[in-house]
């Protein structure tokens, strides 16, 4: 038997890691990797024996992929592939997807992905392999999949850094400008461990320039803690933030 084997370690639970992996599939899979002529608008993975896999594109159209052949929440999940090596629906043609949650202590899971039978595609075995190994395969969802379950249960926000006066970037002192310089480091730290997914000055030439953030944490006392603690407000320089929750983010995937 040939395969492709992947395996990653998340920091939650084996609860948190097998709900992200059934029930949020269309949070991390990746955008392109779809057979119908639409992007992606949902993700169907039945819950049981038997039941529905595949794709709801956005034009309403469902593309089956396969099928569930196991689901023991919250350890293992085995689903019948059915694309050919033109990736095409073939109820006829079956190799097998093996998902395994293992816990590795308190709030660790090792999440194993094994594609089974890749002989089953005859001539075509080698490429399949070649594909499902690449960079652009199984890794890259075990990748997506690792930051969904990295965002579960975090909240986002988008930060406004309101400056002391709309002519603050053109007219700082030296001392506005060190701890502008301190302001950056910091919050390129907070991006470094993964708190902050984007952040900037903005040009706004009615209002003057302000400075824009959107983090996602563990709660609204996180949020307040990180904008208490930037060196500009730390330093009194005049500035301020606005703090506004988001509902939802939507990312370039």
């Amino acid at each position: 038997m040939s395969s492709v084997k992947k395996s990653l370690v998340v920091e939650a639970s084996r609860e948190i890691a097998f709900k992200v992996f059934t029930e949020k599939m269309a949070l991390w899979w990746p955008a392109d990797h779809h057979i119908g002529k639409s992007h992606i608008a949902a993700i169907v993975l039945e819950p049981r024996p038997g039941g529905r896999w595949g794709e709801l594109g956005a034009d309403g159209k469902e593309c089956q992929w396969g099928r569930v052949l196991a689901f023991e929440a919250p350890s293992r999940v085995l689903l019948a592939w059915q694309l050919d090596a033109k990736f095409e629906f073939d109820p006829g043609f079956e190799t097998e997807v093996e998902i395994t949650f293992t816990s590795e202590g308190d709030k660790k899971t090792r999440v194993t992905l094994e594609h089974k039978h890749l002989e089953r595609f005859g001539e075509a075995e080698a490429a399949m392999i070649a594909a499902f190994d690449s960079p652009d395969g199984w890794s890259l969802g075990l990748l997506r999949f690792g930051n969904a379950v990295a965002s579960e249960g975090k909240q986002a926000f988008l930060l406004r850094l309101i400056p002391p006066r709309p002519t603050f970037a053109e007219d700082m002192t030296e001392n506005d400008r060190r701890v502008m310089m301190e302001h950056v480091v910091y919050w390129q730290g907070h991006t470094n461990a993964n708190e902050v997914i984007a952040y900037g000055p903005v040009a706004d030439p009615k209002n003057g320039g302000w400075g824009v953030a959107i983090v996602e944490v563990t709660d609204a006392a996180r949020v307040k803690k990180l904008t208490d603690d930037d060196p500009v407000i730390v330093q009194n320089l005049g500035a301020h933030y606005e703090i506004l929750p988001m509902p939802r983010v939507i990312v370039r995937r």
